[in-house]
């Protein structure tokens, strides 16, 4: 028996965390642990989640491994943790992975309640720029390990006061489709007007400095009419501010492509030509390792977490955010040279399979549990 877990994913499951949360809890319960995954009502992670159970359940004569408990995370934190409690003197988990802040909030309550009846493990995604001493001395104190989805989130965790020997470094993977050179973009072109154009391709969501948009519009709005940004993942609520900070660039609203949030995500990728990832700061990014997948030449800012995968004229092309002309020299270049787009893009494929699928962080996972019970049982 490999045991139990409980996997808290609060929000409303548009980040890259969240899919990690979900998909990492069906390859788990496929490995025989029994995953009990806790999201917020009436989200997309409940939604997801609801679909990898019944998965779950399909693949297992004795109705599978995984079940999705959904509760109003909105309501005042004691009577929510009243509720998971409950859930935890009932089914006694040997572990807990917390993915964001108020999941962390939970471990860190429920270590307080239950001491070491179970494992506390809580989940960084994204680097940790600054921590006070008091948020290292809660972490070190009440969880027993934390796991970075990078070598730089990892080192950003014990710069800010974290014991190294609590840190586990843990690469992101994706869930690729077996079928990923059949899917065409032939309708998404149509319906955009794409067929004449150079696409350039991001999929992400709206902050001007962590996400790089300031980067990006400095070096698109010197490109003609024959370039067009396809923006995944922006919701509409945010895609008038973008709007209007592209002309603060010069860039015209009809450059713009904002689909918002896309069930057929492939579907984009495969519309794309080239792929760019501007950020000032990542974890390891989701969309980094789909590009791969899709086929893509990825032009990437040279910061931790994306060189981590991408080694400059590799798989990909890397360049240093203080300068933007670099990202506009490098665009160009991929855009004239199909050579070396063929050779990025065939490179990155090849790693992603090799090493980045959601199955090889699963298998990472398992082993770094199975070390920490062995690491008890000392």
């Amino acid at each position: 028996m490999s045991g139990k877990i409980f996997q808290f994913s609060f929000g409303d499951g548009y980040a890259g965390s969240a899919k990690i949360a979900i998909l990492s809890s069906g390859l788990l319960a496929e490995k025989g642990y029994r995953v009990t995954l806790f999201v917020s009502q009436d989200s997309l992670t409940e939604k997801r989640g609801k679909e990898k159970e019944e998965e779950s359940k399909s693949k297992s004569e004795r109705g599978g491994n995984l079940k999705i408990v959904a509760l109003d995370s909105s309501q005042k934190f004691n009577l929510l943790f009243e509720e998971i409690v409950e859930w935890f003197e009932k089914e006694k988990p040997d572990f807990v992975i917390s993915h964001h802040s108020l999941d962390r909030k939970v471990g860190l309550n429920l270590k307080r309640k239950f001491g070491k009846r179970f494992t506390n493990i809580a989940y960084r995604h994204n680097i940790t720029k600054s921590a006070p001493i008091i948020g290292a001395i809660l972490y070190n104190y009440y969880f027993d390990y934390l796991i970075a989805c990078s070598g730089g989130v990892g080192k950003s965790l014990t710069s800010s006061g974290i014991f190294k020997k609590k840190v586990e470094v843990i690469h992101n993977g994706i869930e690729a489709p077996k079928n990923i050179d059949e899917i065409s973009s032939a309708e998404i072109k149509i319906k955009y007007k794409l067929q004449e154009k150079i696409v350039l391709g991001l999929s992400t969501w709206f902050h001007k400095e962590r996400k790089g948009f300031d980067i990006l519009f400095n070096a698109f709005s010197k490109f003609d009419d024959k370039y067009i940004l396809l923006l995944v993942g922006i919701p509409e609520t945010q895609q008038t501010e973008v709007i209007n900070y592209a002309k603060e660039f010069g860039i015209d609203k009809t450059k713009l492509i904002m689909p918002g949030y896309v069930d057929n995500i492939w579907e984009f990728y495969k519309a794309m030509d080239i792929f760019l990832l501007p950020s000032r700061s990542e974890g390891f990014s989701l969309a980094l390792l789909e590009a791969g997948v899709a086929g893509l030449p990825i032009i990437a800012s040279d910061i931790p977490g994306n060189n981590e995968f991408i080694k400059d004229g590799e798989n990909g092309l890397l360049f240093q955010t203080n300068n933007p002309e670099v990202l506009k020299d490098k665009i160009k270049l991929l855009s004239e040279n199909n050579e070396l787009k063929n050779k990025l893009s065939q490179n990155a494929q090849h790693l992603v399979f090799k090493k980045y699928l959601i199955s090889h962080y699963a298998d990472r996972l398992d082993e770094f549990l199975k070390s920490t019970i062995k690491q008890i049982v000392k």
